[in-house]
């Protein structure tokens, strides 16, 4: 079964692979009524406005594998649903040097309107797939990319591996991944232990399931040719990995 309304996707929901995988900007839409946030529609095409690739790989996971995939509808800078509803970036003003108008002076009623529109029914959308699943061992992948240069910092390796809690399912991961060929960190760019894993963390935790983040280089996901590579050798290694995921438990 799949389904779409304007702020999820929801593909395969009845997917019997073990891994459920998540997308949290897994696009670069804005609503018509938002007018770009008054950014030029290339903005909006870069990193800055979403995870370039990061949809495209899961699609081509679940060629592969039986998984089922959440895909968030809109993109980050209208509101980021890997943020927790706290954390100050949840709307941001600026992202690598780039400002963004319309976030700039956002109301208090603006920003409930867009956590209830935008943000609240990615996140159900996760929990009613998770919900089906409660009677399986389940492992929750969050699926994102990186851009290989932020602000005068260069990143030189393929693969990020991010966690909090399971760091020995992380190596196992990486592991297998390093053994394709990838070039595999662990908590970078980002540190799990920083909360920037905040789809997977919560909605691990709440269902009581292990879960990962990876981050992917875009700079391998420009052309379909590299998006086939990486989804064919992720969907490879997952099967090795969660093929008997009762090893794996929360």
């Amino acid at each position: 079964i799949s389904w779409t309304t304007a702020p999820v996707t929801v593909f395969n929901s009845d997917g019997r692979f073990p891994v459920v995988l998540t997308c949290e900007h897994a696009s670069c839409a804005v609503p018509t009524e938002y007018q770009n946030l008054g950014l030029n529609p290339d903005y909006l095409k870069r990193h800055i406005g979403w995870d370039i690739g990061a949809r495209a790989v899961v699609q081509e996971i679940i060629q592969h594998i039986d998984s089922p995939a959440v895909f968030s509808g809109y993109s980050r800078l209208l509101i980021d649903c890997n943020r927790d509803l706290s954390d100050h970036d949840l709307i941001i003003p600026r992202s690598d040097g780039i400002s963004v108008p319309a976030n700039r002076h956002v109301t208090d009623s603006e920003r409930q309107r867009r956590i209830a529109d935008f943000y609240n029914p990615y996140h159900a959308a996760i929990d009613h797939v998770l919900a089906q699943k409660k009677s399986q061992p389940t492992i929750l992948l969050s699926v994102h990319s990186f851009t290989p240069i932020l602000g005068k910092k260069k990143r030189p390796f393929d693969l990020g591996i991010l966690f909090d809690r399971y760091a020995d399912l992380a190596q196992e991961f990486g592991q297998l991944l390093s053994q394709t060929g990838y070039r595999v960190r662990y908590n970078e760019p980002y540190s799990g232990y920083d909360g920037l894993i905040f789809s997977a963390c919560r909605h691990g935790e709440q269902n009581h399931l292990v879960y990962l983040e990876i981050e992917m280089n875009n700079g391998l996901l420009s052309n379909p040719a590299g998006i086939a590579v990486m989804g064919q050798k992720l969907s490879q290694v997952l099967k090795d990995l969660f093929t008997s995921p009762k090893e794996h438990t929360a």
